[in-house]
């Protein structure tokens, strides 16, 4: 058997800076942890470069890629991919309901990996195949700020809590409505105490932005910042708060939480979710929850969706908590950071990949790979039979429109005549 050094293909948004990008990279940075032999390939290139050149030069691949862009994935990766290969998909999800049209994709791989038991158990209902929980390293170095920053995030005399989130996660997931409303109900305008909110990526969801800019209407210690920071800017912003807080109503890991508590912060969130794998009672805040099922249905996520209601009542508790009680928040956010900066380190976190892969080297079976192949070359078929179809009724849907805009021209020739002779 050739083991090609038990070496790993990776294809991801290797260059990109937000969280999926971030997500791969660092997987990449605890693999070269432990030496691990690494075949780098961008997605982004793959898709829009057709000059990029690539190549699979181990046995076991690992995609790490959004679940949306799986099935341009099969119509443009080169067929190498299943070429006698082991292929892992890095997977997250953030609802006990998944959707069905995931599911062909999903299962065109041999094995998933995910960084939370909670999305482990989401796919154990859909996927047959081993799913492995590799958590995402968590190793913040805050490097000197090289340019001066104009806004002045947090007031000096102020207790500072601190959210950030993407408006392309879904503004429902991230649930920041629910924060400013706790928030307010806990402190007032209180001017001791402040609520700062980093947003970005508003420009498609203004009806999104407008709805939360009026919820702080009349709340002079609730900030909102919609700007575009680098992953070291946002590192100082984090570290610069004095407590993190997400009320999100699910998470597939919760990076920034994670992130917060790597550095020594008072975290607080819902227990519920991803970001439990690494928080618990003795090193985080954590607010009540009930399941339930989606309010308002987004693009991300259907009118099916089941996630976690945060507790009203416990999340103020819990804000209150933070606030009045330094010797509390000081316990748990030093252990906080033990925790983190042990079981998350990239030093860990490359031990459980090289792990997986030395044990997949020792029983690789290209047998596996080859049922892969044939299953792709099936898919495939199955995907040019659905774009027959659809141009097929792009065909009819012209010659119905050319056949109409014909008997119009013929009307209003026929009227123009009419108008003539009657004259």
């Amino acid at each position: 058997m050739e083991t090609h050094h038990l070496g790993l293909n990776i294809v991801g948004y290797t260059d990109s800076d937000f969280g999926l990008g971030e997500a791969v990279k660092s997987n990449i940075e605890a693999a070269k942890k432990h030496n691990i032999p690494l075949n780098i390939i961008n997605y982004e290139k793959v898709k829009q470069d057709a000059n990029y050149r690539y190549e699979f030069k181990y046995s076991i691949n690992l995609v790490q890629i959004a679940i949306n862009d799986l099935d341009t994935f099969f119509s443009v990766i080169d067929l190498d991919f299943f070429n006698n290969k082991y292929s892992i998909l890095f997977l997250m999800w953030e609802s006990e309901y998944f959707p069905s049209r995931f599911m062909g994709a999903i299962n065109m791989f041999d094995e998933i990996w995910t960084a939370s038991s909670y999305c482990k158990g989401i796919f154990e209902k859909i996927y047959n195949g081993p799913i492995i929980v590799i958590p995402h390293p968590v190793e913040l170095c805050l490097k000197p700020i090289t340019h001066q920053n104009s806004i002045v995030f947090f007031e000096k005399n102020r207790f500072s809590f601190l959210f950030i989130f993407n408006y392309h996660s879904s503004i429902e997931r991230k649930n920041p409505f629910f924060l400013v409303e706790a928030f307010i109900k806990a402190f007032g305008n209180n001017g001791d105490v402040e609520l700062i909110i980093k947003t970005v990526g508003s420009e498609q969801f203004e009806q999104s932005k407008r709805k939360l800019h009026q919820a702080i209407l009349g709340q002079n210690n609730i900030k909102i910042f919609d700007i575009d920071l680098d992953k070291n800017s946002i590192n100082h912003l984090i570290n610069d708060c004095d407590c993190y807080v997400s009320m999100h109503h699910s998470e597939g890991f919760g990076l920034t939480l994670a992130e917060a508590m790597s550095l020594g912060k008072p975290t607080i969130s819902i227990n519920y979710s991803g970001n439990t794998e690494f928080m618990n009672e003795g090193n985080s805040f954590l607010v009540d929850y009930e399941l339930g099922l989606i309010e308002n249905p987004d693009r991300n996520f259907c009118f099916k969706t089941v996630w976690g209601n945060p507790n009203m009542q416990s999340a103020i508790k819990n804000l209150k908590e933070v606030y009045n009680n330094p010797d509390l928040r000081k316990e748990k956010a030093m252990n906080a950071k033990l925790f983190v900066n042990d079981k998350l380190s990239l030093y860990n976190v490359g031990s459980i990949i090289k792990g997986r892969l030395d044990h997949l080297y020792e029983n690789f079976d290209k047998s596996i790979a080859k049922d892969k192949q044939s299953s792709y070359l099936l898919n495939q078929l199955q995907f040019a039979k659905k774009e027959i179809v659809q141009l097929q009724r792009q065909i009819r849907r012209m010659k119905k429109n050319v056949i109409i805009s014909f008997i119009l021209y013929l009307k209003d020739t026929v009227r123009k005549y009419k108008s003539k002779m009657a004259y």
